[in-house]
């Protein structure tokens, strides 16, 4: 029998998760219009984004993870794996190896009036570097209404080398398309016209924005840029955030 996926829901809301495929986010139903993409909403621990050739340096040692085609390391350990499913929507996971250290991470995914609240955390019970982040796919249009428009509030753009990964610098933003990591000032607005609007908050204020794909856009929050590690303009201040919260918040724009 194939196991049935948890659903969380309200009258307006409904969220459907995998925890197969890393406690993902498989479908986000509001006002019974479907926002996300095949590849829904996956957890990115205890790194976001890609780490240059899958080599982390950490303390004068070399670690070596898992390399994507392109030849880096992309994602995390989680997305792709089963987490265990904890009740109340409370997902968690062990991870170790070949990251430097052993942790849990815990997806937690709340209900809200107008959308959903999904809140991420890594605990190895050490200060080591990590990243953490939220990787939606949505919908360039829905069932109803005109295709997405985004509004931005950019205070500066992550450079990126011809390789395509982070230089270290942070520059003014440059002309879509973008797979680009972005610093933001306000929070992102996902508008469909004729539909829904979309308000994406965060505990960060990184964001990476992909655009260059015909049928789906990314606007990811992450607790630092991708390759921070080797790049300390890019690092936070303090220790490196174990935590991250994510509220996607929904108005109605149907006339009818």
């Amino acid at each position: 029998m194939v196991p049935v996926n948890p659903v969380i829901e309200n009258a307006r809301i409904r969220a459907e998760i995998d925890p197969s495929l890393g406690a993902r986010l498989h479908q986000l139903t509001i006002d019974g219009l479907e926002l996300l993409g095949p590849d829904g909403c996956f957890p990115m621990v205890p790194w976001a984004g890609r780490i240059r050739d899958g080599l982390l340096h950490v303390d004068g040692q070399t670690y070596e993870l898992p390399q994507a085609p392109d030849g880096h390391a992309i994602h995390g350990l989680g997305r792709k794996i089963e987490w265990e499913n904890a009740g109340d929507g409370v997902f968690r996971r062990r991870l170790g190896a070949p990251w430097p250290s052993e942790g849990t991470a815990e997806l937690r995914y709340t209900l809200l009036d107008d959308g959903l609240r999904i809140e991420l955390s890594w605990d190895d019970g050490t200060d080591l570097p990590c990243s953490i982040g939220l990787h939606p796919w949505f919908r360039r249009r829905l069932a109803t209404g005109e295709e997405i428009s985004m509004s931005l509030d950019i205070d500066e753009m992550v450079e990126r080398g011809p390789d395509g990964l982070p230089t270290g610098h942070l520059v003014a933003p440059k002309e879509q398309p973008w797979d680009d990591c972005f610093r933001l000032g306000l929070p992102p607005v996902l508008t469909w016209p004729g539909a829904l609007e979309l308000t994406l908050t965060a505990s960060t204020p990184w964001w990476v924005v992909l655009t260059d794909r015909e049928h789906f856009v990314c606007v990811e929050p992450q607790t630092a840029p991708p390759d921070a590690f080797d790049h300390p303009t890019l690092q936070p201040e303090g220790g490196w955030p174990r935590s991250l919260w994510f509220e996607l918040r929904a108005r109605s724009l149907r006339t009818s």
